[in-house]
């Protein structure tokens, strides 16, 4: 098993006694060597620089109770998507159809005990160590689980429970190492890998010069140990998706500036961005709306600038990937600037940008990011004033020598259409089911018009119901929702349902999404 190939084998396991069958198991499972050193993370002996995003296990309206499918998709989504190459179970132990989907994708887990921050009586310490005992005999086949996190996340020293913890984990799984993170320095370590939750990049300001500690600083060592940053950014710079360019492209430009200087660190195995998905929080906690905005997509799964930071370092060859941290909107940026500064996120060689008329200027890739495989291209100069006609523009990549992909943008941007897509169009109706369908709104050219203030409506036909409200506002340009099937109401034979979605007091055409619901293969009793 490999990132790149994970091969999995398939364990069947039977009981029988006196001739007749009394259970049977199967599991997945695959063969790799782990091992962290002070020189980096080498599975089957080959160095991997971690790259990741921490992931809460929530979706909007319930919670963590959230189905398989949605489950694998969240997989998908930060492998396949995104482009990470590891997910931080933040902060607890999380679906097995999410691991087993990783597994499937070779996307590497860092899996941690529940937990934050606060270490109870005995009692407490007894049940945390029965949860690292049951998150390794648990997950021990899951071969994407590289470290397991057995110190509460975020919690003050304790050698008498953490040293137990460590010796038990050991005991248990002698294959990977253990770790436990910290937002302290100087923390006594009792684990194979120091981990630290630094924020030193706090206010994401482009001048800053110190993004992250290094080694030596955060361990208070003077010998070198393995070592990880497990969270950046997010908590210390919440984003949405409706705030304006600027702010968006100052949490873009966090990611690209922290991750580019993590690859070129000699000291860490890498690190771990705070986080994938914004999430439900709590009255003492995140925005005023009960909602932390510290993910790189929202709730939703609907993806900000940042998120590109990672999707742009696709390999071109597979994928050209190309998003400009701005909606061409005159006076959208602070300082009175017209468009500029933005950045273009971007696998291509380099840019064309087309605006006022005046000819195409060309951008090449920042140096400033060389630790990226594929570093933005920042445009800080502006290419008219004030004075100049305000017209369309274009922003155009090129790979090897050839156009390879182009975003225009209107003059005089409006409401043109709305784009809807499913995630899935088969849903199994026998047990509860679920799938996303996003709507973005557009102009005539495609462009997202992040700041149209709209309501979609949806309404239903047949055995599914829409998760959440049926009216839903539209934010950042897009709204989106998970419909679910009811197998009360499933008859058990294949049928069509249809969601219809309306966006209210507007001319555009209403969209139907179609989708088979039928019988599962699922084995009962």
């Amino acid at each position: 098993w490999d990132p790149d190939t994970p091969y999995l084998y398939t364990v069947d396991i039977t009981l029988e006694s006196g001739g007749r069958v009394l259970d049977r198991h199967h599991v997945r499972t695959g063969f790799r060597t782990v091992a962290c050193t002070p020189e980096g993370l080498f599975i089957n002996n080959r160095k991997i620089k971690i790259m990741g995003l921490n992931r809460h296990q929530s979706f909007p309206y319930v919670g963590y109770a959230m189905g398989r499918r949605a489950q694998e998709k969240d997989a998908d989504i930060l492998k396949n998507y995104l482009n990470a190459n590891t997910v931080r179970t933040s902060h607890y132990m999380q679906s097995e159809y999410f691991l087993d989907r990783c597994d499937e994708i070779g996307l590497l887990v860092f899996s941690e005990i529940p937990g934050w921050g606060h270490i109870g009586g005995e009692e407490f310490k007894k049940v945390m160590m029965q949860d690292v005992e049951s998150m390794i005999l648990t997950q021990y086949n899951h071969p994407g689980i590289f470290i397991w996190s057995i110190h509460i996340n975020e919690s003050l020293d304790d050698d008498e429970l953490y040293t137990r913890a460590n010796a038990l984990a050991h005991k248990l799984d002698s294959s990977r190492p253990t770790t436990g993170v910290r937002y302290i320095t100087n923390s006594h370590l009792l684990e194979d890998v120091y981990s630290l939750n630094d924020f030193t990049y706090s206010d994401c300001n482009p001048d800053g010069t110190k993004l992250f500690k290094g080694r030596r600083e955060a361990t208070g060592l003077e010998y070198p140990v393995p070592f990880m940053i497990t969270e950046f950014s997010g908590t210390a710079f919440p984003t949405k998706l409706w705030d304006s360019a600027d702010k968006r492209t100052t949490h873009a430009r966090a990611y690209a500036r922290v991750y580019s200087h993590s690859n070129l660190s000699k000291d860490l195995l890498g690190i771990i961005g705070w986080c994938a998905f914004d999430y439900n929080t709590h009255a003492d906690y995140g925005s005023g709306d009960k909602i932390c905005y510290h993910g790189v997509m929202d709730m939703f799964r609907i993806p900000k600038y940042a998120a590109y930071v990672l999707r742009s370092q696709k390999n071109p060859e597979q994928e050209i990937v190309m998003e400009p941290t701005t909606e061409f909107s005159r006076g959208d940026n602070k300082g009175n600037r017209l468009v500029s500064p933005f950045m273009v996120l971007t696998n291509c060689d380099y840019i064309e940008v087309e605006m006022y008329g005046k000819p195409p200027v060309r951008y090449y890739p920042d140096n400033r990011y060389i630790g990226l495989e594929h570093p933005p291209i920042e445009i800080e100069e502006e290419i008219g004033v004030w004075q100049d006609l305000w017209q369309d523009g274009s922003i155009t990549g090129y790979y090897k020598g050839k156009a390879v992909i182009q975003k225009k943008f209107l003059r005089d941007s409006s409401l043109h259409d709305m784009e809807v897509t499913a995630d899935d169009t088969r849903l199994y109706g026998d047990y509860t089911d679920a799938t996303r369908v996003v709507c973005r709104v557009t102009d005539r050219v495609s462009t997202t018009l992040v700041y149209f203030p709209g309501i979609i409506q949806v309404e239903n036909n047949g055995p599914i119901q829409v998760i959440g409200p049926s009216a839903i506002p539209v934010r950042g340009g897009y709204a989106a929702f998970w419909v679910k099937t009811n197998p009360q109401s499933f008859s058990g034979n294949a049928e069509t349902a249809e969601v219809h979605i309306r966006l209210t007091d507007t001319t555009v055409e209403k969209k139907c999404v179609k989708i088979d619901v039928v019988k599962s293969d699922m084995e009962v009793g």
